[in-house]
């Protein structure tokens, strides 16, 4: 028998142990947790015929059949312990006495934190094909690690563009905020955009042609916290 590392114990003594301990708490609770009188007396069925088949291997008088038996019952008791567990004992009403009195741990509530975000994207613009479209992919600058990817992050992509010699206070004033001059962080861009994407297609307006797009990023997880913003990258819009 292969050597358990779950809840499930390894030796068969053991096991019978645990599951006629269940079947004595299960006689006193089992109507209170939900759990049907038929899996309750499937469980003490299954524990009885693995406990009888037992006795016979241990017996100097054992047969191969009897060791197949014996698999078989085991791994039938198993089963109806591990559908019991998975369907009425990973949640209330279940209290930490009603865990120990079933041989069980105590599962353990307490979220695992997950900081906000480290390290920087890089920003690579290209051209994909198309007039006014630039593609904006992103990884990992190089020398920095992604973020950890338990806290469901993506890239939080800011961009802007400034009109050859920069915008006049008109522009940028007005809706589509043209840059007066180039931007140092993505602080300065006020477009923005979440993406969980590493190609990013931008499109822009024909008018637009000729300018040059500015684009700054930085990791944003699934509470809106932010890293540190990476490079500022550019390319003029065709």
């Amino acid at each position: 028998m292969a050597y358990r590392t779950d809840w499930y114990p390894n030796s068969r003594d053991a096991q019978l142990h645990m599951v006629k301990t269940w079947n004595a708490v299960l006689a006193n609770k089992g109507a209170e947790w939900g759990v049907p009188p038929a899996r309750i007396t499937q469980l003490v069925a299954d524990a009885q015929a693995a406990d009888a088949i037992l006795q016979t291997v241990k017996s100097g008088e054992r047969t191969p059949v009897d060791v197949v038996r014996c698999n078989e019952a085991f791994k039938n008791m198993e089963t109806e312990a591990r559908f019991i567990k998975k369907h009425y004992f990973l949640m209330p009403p279940l209290t930490p006495a009603d865990y120990a009195a079933l041989l069980l741990n105590i599962p353990d509530e307490t979220g695992t934190p997950i900081p906000a975000p480290t390290g920087q994207p890089f920003i690579t613009i290209t051209y994909p094909g198309g007039p006014h479209v630039l593609l904006a992919r992103l990884a990992p600058l190089p020398g920095t690690e992604p973020p950890d990817s338990r806290g469901d992050y993506g890239y939080a992509l800011y961009r802007g563009v400034m009109p050859q010699g920069g915008a006049t206070l008109e522009q940028a004033a007005g809706p589509r905020h043209y840059l007066m001059k180039e931007p140092l962080s993505g602080d300065d861009l006020l477009h923005y955009r979440f993406t969980r994407r590493r190609k990013e297609p931008v499109d822009f307006d024909a008018s637009e042609s000729g300018m040059t797009a500015y684009f700054c990023s930085r990791y944003e997880n699934s509470k809106g916290e932010s890293g540190k913003w990476g490079p500022v990258a550019h390319a003029v819009i065709s």
